[in-house]
């Protein structure tokens, strides 16, 4: 017979977070109920880079730990790793990916009682599994992770996410806005063209026509956020907009990141962990998805702060395997991609803006928080 784990106290505690920058951001919410029921706790974390730089810091954890990765880094080294935290004697231990090995990983932790779902015959890993049936993968991301932990009978969830930008990085992103020459009420734009997959991204330029219109119609300034493997989709969307009036940001770590991102009034950009870094720091998002659906991964805020832009094609959210459930456009995108129109964007901000009012635009306040 299980033991009852809603009547114990644990004191020390790791969560194995999921792989991706967003899916990590969505079990946030997790980790702060967590923080709020076992207030004396210690939450450690095991988490991928580069998001182990975006939860050092966070409120509700005191400790990060880089799980080794990349392509020189094989099982070995990661058993290795997951038994050299059997000395910090965790009393409970969360894995919120669903594969064997992430299972094994923290069985081998040392954790002495485990929760996670019972996928991938790991029953023998965790002391506590849940049950994962048809509709779990239906369900919002943030009432998935949360699903993990109801043998604890966690019943409140933070219904926002805890400010977790450190000073150091706000100073840092107020540098760089005095570097890109952004003066106070100036409305300021992140956009964020780039994402994990080609298939996935939006057209490159179909932003930049889209930041032409919102510096004409706004007379805003725009910050194009990118990764150092997203750099050749710069041009594409620069190319269309005023010098003075768009700046390219690239090469910086997620904190700072997500401190320029909170300085901004609104963020777009497609379905992504950048997105999910904007909601992280409430900054209001627009979200364009096409393969994936906001109905399971749309950012985790409240709903007057953010507008999805969506063709909701009867077979979204797909496995992705492209193209093997759909036929390409002539652009080699998914046509639940290609059918987003400039205007479809351009109506969703248009619509943000007229719910949030004068607080869209009231940079003043938001660069002095």
């Amino acid at each position: 017979m299980e033991q009852d784990l809603s009547q114990i106290k644990f004191s020390n505690i790791l969560l194995w977070m999921p792989n991706w920058i967003g899916d990590v951001v969505l079990a946030l919410p997790s980790a702060q109920a967590l923080y709020s029921r076992f207030q004396e706790a210690k939450i450690s974390v095991a988490v991928r880079p580069p998001s182990h730089k975006l939860l050092e810091g966070h409120p509700a954890i005191d400790r990060v730990f880089e799980i080794p990765s990349g392509k020189d880094v094989g099982f070995w080294e990661q058993t290795q790793f997951a038994r050299s935290l059997s000395k910090n004697n965790f009393d409970l231990g969360v894995v919120f990916p669903n594969s064997f090995k992430s299972a094994l990983l923290l069985r081998l932790t040392g954790a002495r009682h485990r929760l996670g779902y019972n996928t991938e015959i790991r029953d023998g890993f965790l002391t506590c599994s849940v049950e994962k049936d048809d509709n779990a993968k239906k369900l919002y991301r943030v009432d998935y992770y949360m699903n993990i932990l109801e043998p604890l009978k966690i019943k409140k969830m933070e219904s926002r996410f805890m400010s977790a930008v450190k000073i150091d990085s706000r100073v840092k992103a107020k540098e760089i806005l005095a570097d890109f020459n952004v003066r106070h009420g100036e409305f300021l734009i992140a956009l964020h063209p780039g994402g994990s997959k080609f298939p996935r991204r939006w057209h490159a330029e179909r932003f930049g026509i889209l930041c032409q219109k919102l510096i004409k119609e706004y007379d805003a300034k725009v910050i194009v956020i990118a990764s150092e493997s997203e750099c050749d989709i710069l041009d594409s969307v620069t190319g269309f907009c005023p010098p003075e009036k768009v700046f390219c940001l690239t090469s910086l770590a997620l904190p700072e990141v997500s401190a320029v991102i909170s300085k901004c009034n609104i963020f777009i950009g497609n379905d992504s962990g950048m997105m999910h870094i904007a909601a992280m720091v409430n900054t209001p998002v627009v979200g364009i998805f096409g393969p994936g659906s906001s109905d399971t991964t749309g950012p985790f805020m409240e709903k007057d702060n953010y507008e999805i832009v969506t063709k909701n094609f009867p077979c979204s959210p797909c496995r992705q395997n492209f193209f093997k459930e759909c036929k390409p456009s002539a652009h080699n995108k998914p046509y639940c991609i290609e059918d987003i129109s400039v205007k479809d964007v351009m109506d969703a901000i248009d619509r943000l803006a007229k719910s949030r009012g004068k607080s869209l635009f009231d940079a003043e306040i938001i660069r002095e928080s």
